[in-house]
């Protein structure tokens, strides 16, 4: 009996479907095994497997089967807490001043150092192995170390600044008499001018007495401005605090990265390759555990 169209068309649908369900059988059985072995090097294959190809196994053109890997979109965080035990284990060997903390299960922040004022430095993707590091706290230690070469520090032309500020207050302070002096001769001056002055006041008269008038009233702005100075120049002597122990935190930082990586440089450098150096590791430990079985 002839098969009809419609039923050959089934058939192939049929056929599809077995294929799509044993594929998406297949990853779900080789993720369950990997977890159940600790074999996280063959779950970040079956996660990211294009990714994996190209920096493992130096191989391109090896698409990812997105409509598989999605079968573990809703335990991924779970994944993550439960690769980070290696990962976190390793990244204390290589990186010994970051430290983390789990503030939601599978998603890390990461600090830098172990100091007072230590700062909140970005989150760890363990997923995709790597750091995602907060822009303006990585951009400031990137600035440190290339300040560094001109021997300055990071906050040093804004301390600079502010301290030549507080001297100008300062003398604000200090000349207050000679202000008032001065304010009380420039006065007498301009009384003399203006009863000088008339109808047809010459320029000469009129260009003394703007003078005299404008002079005055620099006097008065920094009178003004005297009023406030003490208590400006605390605010300030606060913010070069401050400052200065952003510059102090910085250079432990500084001194940090030199210590482990030798320049910044290699210290990005290690980070671009942090995922093929850290999988190369889960690799040796493999085969240290396979030969370890074997004797």
């Amino acid at each position: 009996m002839a098969i009809s169209g419609h039923e050959q068309a089934a058939h192939d649908v049929s056929g599809i479907i077995n294929q799509r369900i044993a594929e998406k059988v297949s990853f779900l059985r080789q993720v369950d095994e990997a977890v159940k072995d600790h074999h996280d090097k063959k779950i970040y294959q079956l996660l990211d497997n294009q990714r994996y190809a190209k920096e493992i196994e130096h191989r391109e053109q090896q698409p990812n089967n997105q409509s598989v890997m999605s079968l573990v979109d809703d335990i991924t965080n779970y994944l993550s807490n439960f690769l980070s035990i290696k990962l976190i284990d390793y990244l204390g060997k290589k990186y010994p001043f970051f430290y983390y903390e789990e503030y939601e299960t599978g998603h890390y922040r990461i600090y830098f150092g172990n100091w007072w004022d230590r700062r909140e430095f970005g989150e760890l993707d363990v997923l995709n192995v790597r750091f995602l590091f907060n822009d303006d706290e990585y951009d400031k230690l990137k600035k440190t170390f290339e300040l560094s070469r001109d021997n300055k520090r990071y906050n040093s032309d804004k301390i600079d600044k502010i301290s030549a500020e507080n001297d100008r207050l300062q003398d604000l302070i200090d000349h207050q008499r000679e202000r008032e002096e001065q304010r009380t001769e420039l006065q007498e001056q301009l009384k003399d001018v203006s009863s000088r002055s008339g109808i047809w006041e010459s320029t000469k008269n009129k260009e003394s007495r703007q003078s005299l008038i404008d002079a005055l009233q620099k006097l008065e702005d920094e009178e003004e401005e005297s009023r406030t100075a003490a208590q400006t120049i605390k605010d300030n002597e606060q913010v070069v605090l401050s400052l200065s122990k952003e510059n102090t935190i910085l250079s432990y930082e500084q001194k940090s990265i030199l210590d482990t990586f030798g320049s910044f440089e290699d210290f990005e450098l290690a980070n671009r390759n942090l995922y093929a150096n850290y999988i190369k590791s889960l690799s040796d430990d493999q085969e240290k555990q396979v030969t370890d079985d074997e004797q």
